[in-house]
């Protein structure tokens, strides 16, 4: 992978990518990171036509442009900042360093969610797809990273149509906010909450940061190469699309 900027013209920012296989791709993004244009004449113009595989490398040269051209103009909306990592990297600071008597009690209530979480959801369970249950949790930074607001935590789930749910206030600004998220957890009997808890926390954050680089098909940081829970759902899931490049192969940061 790599990317080139190729300027701004009418709004529009473009970028050049050329990916792990060297074909390229003209990208042109708006400063709300919508992708107005896709270029290549290497792979089929309709998404109908491509393979799994195609489908996959399409999407993470897309990641790798809204990445750079986030990168060229970091005042612009480009990047949801929970697809940032030096915004989830924030979080991480501020949770590292967030001292352990106020922690304990401020995550308690996730802690037990994540064990149990009809413990928290008021609806049959004939209502619920449980493989889709996901446990949320949201706290805001200041400006130096540091924990300011413990929020409440949210459940999101699916019926068995699909239909989606969510249980709880639902944040939907995430310029000074981190989002935690994770399906149930099946916690040991020897699980010590005061101990071992706050590893949960940081591992789910730096499994987000590991995620956002696989979804851009690079490879991540060795510092946040770790095995848990991240993101949801990233380009190349259950494909052999292993990466090429690191980030700084890609982008001068």
């Amino acid at each position: 992978m790599n990317a080139e900027f190729k300027g701004e013209k009418k709004g529009r920012i473009g970028i050049l990518v050329t990916d792990k296989k060297g074909y390229e791709h003209q990208i042109e993004l708006s400063k709300s990171g919508e992708v107005e244009y896709h270029g290549t004449d290497d792979y089929p113009h309709h998404p109908e036509d491509r393979t799994q595989e195609e489908h996959a490398l399409m999407g993470q040269v897309e990641a790798v442009a809204k990445f750079y051209a986030h990168n060229q103009f970091p005042e612009a909306d480009i990047l949801h900042p929970m697809w940032d990592p030096d915004h989830v990297d924030r979080g991480l600071d501020a949770i590292l360093n967030y001292p352990m008597d106020e922690f304990l009690p401020a995550f308690r209530e996730y802690y037990e969610a994540l064990r149990e979480p009809f413990s928290v959801i008021d609806v049959d369970r004939e209502n619920i797809d449980e493989s889709t249950i996901l446990v949320h949790k949201t706290f805001t930074i200041t400006d130096d990273n540091r924990v300011d607001e413990i929020e409440p935590l949210w459940i999101s789930y699916r019926e068995p149509d699909g239909t989606e749910k969510t249980i709880g206030d639902r944040p939907t600004d995430f310029e000074d906010r981190i989002h935690l998220f994770m399906p149930p957890l099946a916690f040991d009997e020897q699980f010590d909450y005061e101990a071992e808890f706050t590893d949960v926390i940081v591992t789910n954050l730096m499994a987000q940061i590991r995620d956002i680089y696989l979804n851009m098909g690079l490879k991540p940081p060795e510092a946040y190469d770790v095995v848990g829970n991240g993101k949801l759902k990233i380009h190349g899931d259950g494909i052999d699309t292993r990466p090429s490049a690191s980030v700084d192969d890609v982008v001068d940061r």
